[in-house]
């Protein structure tokens, strides 16, 4: 997928709130263990590096985990730093 795309993917992710626009409450990397990538929904293999961003929610308590490739990771920061997040 090209930068264009990517980052089009992520502005669609953003609005359908399937991955929030703020700054994560913990960000871990490491290799990839086979979830589907929160972005570009491919999984991110053994082979690749991956993100896991965390999310703090209050209603109800918990934390909303997602798994995104290094490169998908870099359009989300990118987009939601335009938007001003």
């Amino acid at each position: 997928m090209d930068e264009q795309a990517l980052r089009e993917k992520v502005r669609i992710v953003i609005r359908d709130g399937k991955l929030p626009n703020r700054h994560p409450d913990r960000t871990w990397g490491g290799p990839g263990v086979g979830a589907p990538c929160a972005v570009c929904e491919l999984p991110v293999t053994r082979q690749q590096m991956e993100f896991e961003i965390q999310f703090a929610r209050d209603n109800p308590a918990g934390l909303d985990k997602y798994h995104v490739h290094t490169r998908c990771f870099a359009a989300w920061e990118l987009e939601r730093g335009a938007n001003g997040h």
